[in-house]
């Protein structure tokens, strides 16, 4: 169902037991890494007297997979050649190997720079233990093949790019197609690393999850194909109640947008019943654009706040899932809401936006109640929330998400360009769908009312954020399709929801 995702020492202890504990010889393992390189390159380019390849390789077993590569290429008639900087005598003994093998099939060598066009340039330089800047020679070597105009491949990972966590170590190789070997990498799917990865390809060289013995990873992503069985099963007798009731309290007064898009977005989910708790000023607004919504109106002054209690605690008796959040503001009722709503352990709420921003200067609330929670936060929140600058959030994402699910017990979805969903128990996944255009108001508004309606059909949390948030990415790619991402709007994203859950239908019928 998922994929998983491994950081530098996880994918490190992959190799160590596939060759020590099951007898994998490690030069069979670089030999099936370059041929799937080797497929690539002649898969993109089968006319190989028209191309050109340049490989430059490192001293470590990255550079024994590209040393394997240009062999493989230069019997097959390709016009290859070998760049590699270091000396026989600084290689590791598997690289060696593939060195001297290269020297006796006579692939042209060089230590230099050769001053010549390339059409294909493959770096194997450095793997995915690299943890120190490239600076000097290497940084200039680097500098250059990325100035060139040919087609980039990395074997296994961009050099440059942190495994663990994206960052950019100096410099980095920007590749159009990485190959990696066994399970995608952390660094891969993060920015600044994806944007120096390209086309990512996970290629099978008999490393798998038998490799991880009892000690799995801790991340996940999903992909096109992932999301087969992990849509709410429906059923040809059935009726909306089956489908559950989702309640979303959103919309201060005269703001029914955001209630708007997240009830919607939790009808095109599939749940059975939406119910808006919102000012009594959106009501006609509402019902008028959203006719299927159950409305129930409170007066945003508080004037009877006794009469607010009892439609609350009216509708979260009837709510399978609740939202609570988008557009609803920081009115002292407001505030009541999200206090009150913490109490209900046995229901599974969403908070989002505004319900974020109040639980923000009392984070003591959140600590003190059970239940199944889901955190919302885009990066500005999750500063808000953790007292953290902006900046520091953005540069530690994937930690950020971690450890406030883990401080918080909650399910932390921590939105950005490449959202990461933190898990109580210490996992974690990394979308991979989405693009700048989502980054428009009200977006976040259909994602949390997605989610809410995957959580009320009875979807385990974590599936229903991995899930809703893939769909949703996928939904925003869509609408860029059409729109392009300057002209996009949240309900440009709302629209396509349909369209993306249709493909995910088809995917699992296939």
């Amino acid at each position: 169902m998922y994929h998983y995702l491994v950081n530098s020492q996880e994918m490190k202890q992959c190799d160590q037991t596939t060759i020590e504990y099951y007898g994998v010889l490690s030069a069979v393992l670089m030999e099936r890494a370059a041929l799937a390189v080797f497929h690539e390159v002649t898969a993109r380019f089968p006319k190989k007297k028209a191309v050109r390849v340049l490989v430059l390789c490192g001293a470590g077993n990255n550079g024994g997979d590209g040393f394997a590569v240009a062999r493989l290429l230069h019997l097959a008639g390709y016009p290859v050649e070998v760049l590699s900087p270091f000396e026989p005598e600084k290689m590791t003994a598997e690289t060696r190997a593939q060195y001297r093998t290269v020297q006796k099939y006579g692939v042209p060598t060089v230590s230099v720079w050769p001053e010549a066009a390339y059409d294909i340039l493959i770096d194997a330089l450095f793997g995915i233990g690299l943890s120190r800047e490239i600076e000097g020679d290497l940084y200039d070597l680097l500098d250059r093949m990325n100035r060139m105009d040919a087609y980039k491949i990395a074997v296994d990972i961009a050099s440059g790019v942190s495994a663990d966590s994206g960052q950019v170590l100096g410099i980095a190789f920007c590749a159009d197609l990485t190959v990696t070997f066994g399970f995608a990498k952390i660094g891969q799917l993060l920015y600044p690393g994806a944007g120096h990865t390209g086309e990512l390809l996970a290629a099978d060289i008999g490393i798998d999850f038998n490799s991880f013995l009892e000690h799995k990873p801790f991340g996940r992503y999903l992909s096109a194909d992932g999301v087969m069985g992990m849509l709410p099963k429906r059923k040809a007798d059935s009726h909306k109640g089956v489908y559950g009731r989702a309640l979303i309290i959103a919309g201060s007064a005269n703001m029914a947008g955001a209630a708007y898009f997240s009830a919607k977005a939790a009808y095109y989910s599939g749940c059975g019943l939406v119910r808006i708790l919102t000012a009594q000023e959106n009501r006609q607004a509402l019902f008028s654009r959203l006719p299927e919504a159950i409305i129930t109106p409170y007066d945003t002054q508080a004037k009877d706040m006794a009469a607010l209690l009892q439609a609350l605690e009216e509708c979260m008796d009837w709510a399978d899932a609740v939202l609570i959040g988008p557009g609803l503001g920081q009115t002292p009722a407001a505030q009541m809401l999200v206090a009150k709503v913490l109490q209900y352990a046995d229901k599974k709420i969403v908070f989002d936006a505004y319900a974020l921003n109040i639980l923000s200067k009392n984070m003591v609330l959140l600590k003190e109640t059970t239940g199944i929670r889901v955190m919302t936060p885009h990066i500005k929140e999750m500063g808000r929330l953790t007292r953290t600058d902006v900046k520091d959030v953005k540069d530690g994402l994937l930690q950020a998400a971690r450890e406030f699910a883990r401080e918080y017990q909650a399910i932390c979805v921590l939105k950005d360009t490449r959202t990461v969903i933190g898990m109580p128990e210490g996992d974690f996944f990394i979308n991979t769908t989405g693009n700048h255009g989502m980054a428009t108001g009200g977006s976040g508004d259909v994602l949390a009312g997605f989610l809410t309606g995957f959580l009320a059909q009875g979807q385990p949390a974590r599936d229903a954020a991995a899930l809703a948030v893939y769909l949703h990415g996928r939904a925003g790619d869509l609408a860029a399709l059409e729109k392009g991402t300057y002209s996009m709007l949240a309900s440009d994203i709302l629209e396509k929801l349909p369209l993306s859950l249709q493909e995910a239908q088809q995917i699992t019928r296939a």
